[in-house]
């Protein structure tokens, strides 16, 4: 088994991310379970402008880190999805994907390890969203959005407001995700089901030991 090193945004998502990640692999097809083994420490890494831009090196960075711990096979990127611009142009979550990727071969992703990178729209909270009313303290009678990777960009503000005992990621994202018995309803979200592909990725690719990294640069 390989290791699969997580690079995280914010302090909630350091918790939060694990326990979603690790839930998520042992539901991927089983020829390739027990390829990636979960390294419970993710690399909080700040958001998407901490890490692009002129402090785009800081990726390489962040996965010279990565590449230290043993047995590395996979690094896995989770960011939130919700900025309006990225190094001057709108934000677009496919193709600063895919430059992200394309950057991290600097530090050996490709070669002696995978890496994906996937944006989450709008936020990690917007998945919680989608199934809110599985949460605890959901006040009653709240509507579900309708469409969360679309509206609101203010995810988190959602849950302060829908709680009764309000929200703080700090506190309460690894509770939420925790209390989210049936993740159903969050597939028809496609970062989602990215998310879901990417894990499937990894694992392929250390199965077969050709290492990747995702999203591809288009055909040209």
């Amino acid at each position: 088994m390989k290791r699969l090193v997580l690079l995280v945004e914010g302090t909630g998502d350091v918790q939060a991310v694990p326990s979603l990640v690790g839930d998520l692999l042992s539901q991927i097809p089983e020829d390739v379970q027990g390829q990636l083994f979960l390294d419970n420490a993710p690399l909080r890494i700040g958001g998407i402008h901490q890490f692009t831009g002129k402090r785009q090196a800081d990726l390489t960075r962040h996965l010279g880190n990565a590449a230290k711990r043993p047995k590395l096979g996979a690094t896995l990127l989770i960011q939130d999805g919700d900025a309006y611009r990225v190094e001057s142009q709108p934000f677009c979550a496919v193709q600063v994907a895919r430059t992200i990727a394309q950057r991290a071969t600097a530090a050996g992703a490709g070669t002696h390890f995978s890496f994906a990178a996937v944006f989450l729209r709008q936020e990690y909270e917007s998945l919680l969203l989608a199934v809110a009313d599985q949460l605890p303290g959901l006040r009653p009678g709240v509507a579900l959005p309708p469409a969360p990777e679309e509206a609101p960009r203010d995810a988190k503000g959602w849950l302060h407001e829908n709680l009764v005992n309000g929200y703080n990621p700090t506190d309460r994202q690894l509770e939420l995700t925790r209390a989210v018995k049936d993740w159903t309803p969050v597939r028809l979200l496609k970062c989602f089901r990215r998310l879901e592909h990417a894990l499937i990725e990894l694992a392929v690719a250390v199965a077969t030991g050709q290492h990747i990294v995702s999203p591809k640069q288009p055909a040209t």
